[in-house]
């Protein structure tokens, strides 16, 4: 009797929550189920067939020998795009080097030598286990001392000059070379040279007398036949500067054996047709004294370039060991000779035509600032300085202050 009230009980308290369930069930729960099992549906629709496809394709017979094609193509494509890569230039190519390094930056890696040494004055070989150290054969005593002129930049550390209006005569002093007279006048090594009719090659001796100019630039001497157009043409100055400079009434004012002061001039440069073609017998022998077009010469002994004239490199690297050597690439003035950061111990040399020339990396340079040095002369031993890695010359030739291809001039 008791369990009969009790069931009665039950059934009426919880009649409300069925109502409220059974509605929950039709209205919200067999539409969110019908959505669900639909998609289910589709989505088996579409990817059974796919399955079956991926599965089918890496189980044919002929996928592996596909595989195989594309890597075989792959590795092709690799090595064909491939290119010799040095220390100087690894990591030039990615995206963060490309954002973050300016046009001049010279990124290279630095790779010291061993301990081992050979004995200098043996022909070398790259398959020998010996190499000389280059950080114990470093000629301390190039080191310091040089105060000479940054190239393209002379006036940055010429001492201060009185300046002059009138050409003045210097009688040479026991010990003076072109570049200190130069230097104690705060012109260039060409101007005195062009005044005095001498050449890189001339000499100067105690009691010579030199013509000292006013400024840089050029004397010249009016000649039967001279306007002053042809002159500023022939000079690279301007006919206004020309009168202005030396008092000059017009342009029609001038006679015969008048000197003309060119501030800044430059005399015209002779074109030179002589060609010297060189021999494969001779890749490996000093430089021939006999000069190639416009009278340049192979500036080292051998003939192997490792890194050529480009975009993100200023100049030529070629190859060789401590007992090669630096040759003049023509004659010129020493206008550096030293060290020079990452170029090592470096020689310069001025050319008076507007060229000037690097020679970097040495172990020992055999010039210094101001010497006149002929085409072929020895400058400096081969060496691995500065940012470098092995043996070689970095070789840069530099026009009216802009990098050239060294190849446009020697071969």
């Amino acid at each position: 009797m008791l369990k009969r009230h009790i069931a009665k009980f039950l059934g009426r308290a919880t009649a409300p929550l069925m109502v409220v369930g059974l509605f929950f069930a039709r209205h919200i729960g067999v539409p969110v189920y019908r959505v669900f099992f639909s998609i289910r549906r589709l989505i088996q629709r579409l990817v059974r067939p796919a399955k079956h496809r991926f599965i089918y394709i890496i189980s044919n017979k002929y996928a592996g020998h596909v595989l195989i094609v594309l890597i075989v193509l792959s590795v092709g494509y690799v090595n064909l795009q491939a290119r010799d890569v040095r220390a100087e230039t690894f990591g030039q190519e990615s995206l963060l080097y490309q954002l973050v390094a300016s046009d001049d930056a010279d990124v290279v890696e630095v790779v010291e030598a061993g301990d081992l040494r050979v004995t200098l004055g043996t022909h070398s070989s790259y398959l020998s286990d010996s190499v000389i150290d280059a950080r114990t054969y470093i000629d301390l005593d190039d080191l310091e001392g040089f105060t000479s002129p940054e190239v393209g930049q002379p006036e940055d550390v010429r001492p201060e000059v009185p300046k002059r209006s009138e050409t003045e005569s210097y009688l040479v002093q026991e010990g003076d070379t072109i570049g200190q007279i130069a230097e104690r006048f705060g012109l260039n090594i060409s101007t005195i040279l062009w005044s005095n009719s001498l050449t890189f090659t001339s000499t100067i001796r105690p009691g010579d007398t030199l013509d000292i100019l006013a400024q840089d630039g050029v004397l010249y001497t009016v000649k039967s036949g001279d306007t002053l157009s042809r002159i500023a043409n022939s000079y690279n100055v301007e006919v206004d500067t020309i009168i202005k400079e030396n008092g000059l009434a017009s342009a029609n004012a001038l006679s015969i054996g008048d000197q003309l002061l060119l501030i800044d001039g430059e005399p015209p440069t002779p074109v030179s047709t002589t060609r010297r073609s060189a021999s494969v017998a001779k890749l490996f022998t000093a430089p021939s004294t006999t000069s190639s077009s416009g009278g340049w010469v192979w500036p080292t002994d051998w003939r192997v370039i490792t890194q050529y004239y480009g975009w993100r490199h200023t100049g030529l690297d070629v190859d060789g060991d401590y007992s090669t050597f630096s040759y003049a690439a023509r004659g010129g003035v020493v206008i550096y000779s030293g060290w020079r950061n990452g170029y090592g111990l470096t020689v310069e040399l001025d050319h008076g035509d507007g060229f000037v020339t690097r020679y970097a990396h040495h172990s020992k340079n055999y010039v210094s600032y101001g010497e006149v040095v002929s085409t072929g002369q020895a400058l400096a031993q081969t060496g691995t300085t500065g940012r470098s890695t092995g043996t070689h010359l970095h070789f840069e030739i530099i026009k009216n202050g802009r990098f050239q291809n060294p190849l446009d001039y020697v071969r």
